[in-house]
């Protein structure tokens, strides 16, 4: 099984997109998706690697709101990680 959490573009070339989870900021791949997409928009991701579906705003909130509460030592620890490599 895999879980796709939803990350916030912060910006895209068409082929790749660099995405935001809890702070971290990483490139995913976008040839997956069937649409474009631009900064502000979430998209989910699978593997850390893929966006395979665009997210809707409140749909990436009610999707983090329930990942924390399901696994809310590893979203403790995304977080944690996320301030870390801000300083």
């Amino acid at each position: 099984m895999c879980i796709a959490i939803p990350a916030e573009v912060v910006s895209s070339d068409g082929m790749t997109a660099l995405v935001d989870i809890y702070g971290e900021r990483f490139r995913v791949d976008l040839t997956m998706m069937t649409e474009p997409v631009a900064p502000g928009d979430f998209v989910a991701v699978q593997a850390r690697r893929f966006a395979v579906d665009r997210v809707g705003c409140e749909e990436a909130k009610a999707a983090r709101a329930f990942f924390e509460d399901v696994f809310p030592e590893l979203a403790a620890r995304a977080r944690a990680m996320a301030v870390a490599a801000e300083t």
